[in-house]
């Protein structure tokens, strides 16, 4: 049996991702609670407010919960006054039945993206990992170590390269067609001009709505509810998309494994502040400046399932804003699973309140690109090449690229675009990646 290693740390409310490399020896987690065979584990990011499926099985004789729709109802209301942008994910994994809003839309990847690295950790390895591979994947989960995650990239590519490792995850995501998912540069690393800084994605397309998220990382909500989805379905059912995409890679042990290991995530308390003592949480956290994400499957005693929320607010975030509302809305999602009196008699005697499905703005035809290499200042808008000043585009804002030719003026060469509020103007075409 390969060596855990653990942690104890205070919990304090963060500013930024932590990055920690003590730990000391303790015994392996409690594995999650046992369920019955779930339904196809191939899932498709949901684009749609609610989408419900017929369930293939149950599980004992407990009362069925309600409609999700009264869950994202009270869910909504919770979030009226958030003074930001909101995206979840909640599915029931007994039922396959599911709820989301804004799952599409790209979010800093953080340590979020250190999920898809444990699952290609357990990809290459031969067998069970050796005492400082366990380190290396135990400082990646528990105290969601940058440098240890950097480490597992070179393990991933078998080589000391930590930017081949961040390739060979991405090229993974492609396969899973998880295509909003991307890590083009490792954490805490530089860019190298030789290879890319960013993707274009479905997600960072779009036009209607932004988080400015990291350009070197990204995901979405509905991207990581489908990768737990995946993982859950093959650690308990031995099947699914997983298995098929890499037979012989990965097995429903390997799966389990990555699912014990982030169990593990105590550095802070955000969905995991609004379940009862003695719940078993397995999860990611990710936060930033600006952005908080919580990426989790939850064993409750009266069915699985799957909670992946990201808050985001311009420029800050403040803890005492974005904590509370991961407890309260874990709170009642754990309720609308567990407790029969969740909802009072007249709210299930009335429709539940759900604003109407809003399509996504589509994407333009115009080819697209991507504001890089400004080291966060932002690029210049200008009227015409070298002209006045409109705008400051910022450091991974999307825009539409205009067939007019570019032009060369100063040794500057110039590239007519568009932005998403349809403003059009001239910037300098060196710091704009995807042409």
């Amino acid at each position: 049996m390969a060596l855990v290693w653990l942690f104890t740390a205070c919990q304090t409310a963060p500013t930024v991702e932590e990055e920690v490399g003590v730990a000391t020896a303790v015994s392996t987690p409690t594995q999650p609670p046992t369920t019955t065979p779930q339904p196809s584990s191939t899932p498709t990011p949901d684009v749609q407010i609610i989408i419900t499926t017929t369930p293939t099985a149950t599980v004992n004789s407990a009362p069925t919960p309600p409609s999700l729709d009264y869950l994202a109802a009270a869910i909504n209301a919770e979030l009226a006054n958030f003074d930001g942008l909101s995206s979840y994910v909640i599915r029931d994994l007994r039922t396959g039945e599911q709820i989301s809003h804004e799952p599409d839309l790209a979010i800093a990847g953080m340590s979020l993206i250190k999920i898809p690295i444990l699952i290609n950790t357990y990809r290459v390895l031969d067998g069970p990992p050796d005492i400082e591979q366990t380190k290396l994947i135990t400082q990646t989960t528990a105290l969601s170590s940058n440098f240890a995650a950097n480490l597992l990239l070179q393990v991933i590519a078998r080589q000391p390269n930590s930017y081949i490792g961040a390739d060979i995850v991405t090229e993974s995501m492609r396969e899973l067609g998880l295509y909003n998912t991307f890590m083009a540069v490792p954490y805490d690393a530089e860019p190298k001009p030789d290879r890319p800084q960013t993707y274009l994605t479905p997600a960072n397309r779009r036009t209607d709505m932004t988080t400015h998220p990291d350009i070197y990382r990204q995901t979405t909500t509905g991207d990581l509810a489908a990768l737990l989805l995946m993982l859950y379905d093959c650690a308990t059912n031995s099947q699914g998309l997983l298995l098929d995409t890499y037979p012989g890679e990965l097995t429903a042990g390997e799966c389990q494994q990555i699912l014990d290991m982030l169990q593990l995530n105590e550095l802070v308390k955000l969905l995991e502040a609004g379940l009862p003592p003695g719940i078993t949480i397995a999860h990611k956290i990710g936060y930033i400046d600006d952005t908080y994400g919580d990426a989790a499957i939850v064993y409750s005693p009266n069915g699985d399932y799957i909670l992946v929320l990201a808050l985001y607010a311009p420029v800050w975030l403040e803890w005492g804003i974005a904590s509370p509302l991961f407890t309260s809305i874990s709170q009642l999602v754990y309720n609308h699973f567990n407790d029969p009196d969740a909802y009072t008699t007249a709210v299930l005697a009335a429709p539940p309140d759900l604003p109407p499905t809003v399509t996504p703005a589509p994407t333009p035809d115009l080819p697209q690109a991507i504001v890089t290499g400004t080291n966060g200042v932002g690029l210049t808008l200008r009227s015409a090449p070298g002209g006045a000043e409109l705008a400051i585009l910022p450091e991974g804002s999307v825009v539409s690229l205009l067939d007019t030719p570019p032009n060369t003026l100063n040794g500057i060469t110039w590239q007519h675009i568009r932005t998403a509020d349809g403003t059009t103007g001239w910037v300098g075409a060196d710091y704009l990646t995807g042409q």
